[in-house]
């Protein structure tokens, strides 16, 4: 009778499904991503499987507008006394510097269950995802000059000054990335690292830039304070797009008696 019972089982086709791990009991984190356009990054996730069933085939889906190249796939065990957890990696590559939001959707693919037929089910579990993406540019030909009518005089990266002197320091940019910057889009920085020794200044970036294009040799300006005391500072030249810093150069300014 009981092979009966078994044969009118498998002759019916019935299978005993299992349900799968539902999205709640997954638990994801990643850090806040920081970029430039079109370049590749590895990055890891964590992903915690906090339910009684294991998980299989768990890798990064989608990071849209990102593209996922590759990435590791892994299993997760059941939670036993504690919750399982995994770090996951994934190489991705950045969209243009224009073509993002301040947050994406980073997604997780996993495989738990059965269905009727006996065959695995794919579920996914999704998470808001901090992210920057920034030109793909850089500072180039930093250095003092002698004046601001002596621009395309060779830098040079140590100055040496007198006190109340005034300070001019060169720099172009470079557009590296496939976008085209616009106008106002970028800023320079110049930070004296002493303030006793002299003042900062700032400079936006009136040039637009396609694709391998460059600004203009443009020229900043930084006061010696009258009382500044003899000896050296570190003078950092910054290139950023709003709070966001994309390249730094380091000069050395000497004050002399």
């Amino acid at each position: 009778m009981y092979i009966l019972l078994a044969l009118a089982v498998l002759l019916s086709g019935c299978v005993s499904t299992i349900a799968p791990v539902d999205p709640s009991d997954i638990t994801i984190n990643v850090a806040p991503i920081e970029m430039k356009e079109f370049q590749e990054k590895e990055i890891s996730v964590s992903v915690m499987n906090n339910a009684t069933l294991p998980i299989d085939s768990v890798s990064v889906k989608l990071l849209e507008p990102f593209t996922v190249l590759s990435g590791g796939n892994v299993n997760i065990p059941a939670r036993t006394d504690k919750p399982s957890s995994v770090l996951l990696s994934a190489k991705i590559q950045a969209p243009g510097f224009k073509d993002v939001a301040n947050t994406t959707t980073l997604t997780v693919s996993y495989d738990s269950g059965k269905d009727e037929k006996g065959n695995l089910i794919t579920k996914t579990k999704s998470i808001p995802v901090n992210i920057i993406v920034l030109p793909d540019v850089k500072l180039q030909f930093v250095g003092f000059v002698k004046d601001i009518k002596n621009l395309t005089d060779a830098e040079v990266t140590t100055w040496e000054a007198s006190a109340g002197d005034n300070i001019t320091i060169t720099f172009s940019i470079k557009n590296d990335g496939k976008s085209t910057i616009d106008e106002n889009t970028l800023k320079v920085f110049v930070d004296v690292d002493n303030k006793r020794i002299g003042t900062n200044n700032s400079l936006i970036i009136g040039n637009a830039m396609a694709k391998g294009g460059t600004s203009n040799t443009l020229p900043l300006q930084i006061q010696v304070l009258k009382n500044a005391p003899n000896g050296e500072t570190d003078v950092f030249v910054t290139l950023m797009m709003g709070d966001k810093v994309i390249d730094s150069k380091t000069l050395k300014l000497k004050v002399k008696l």
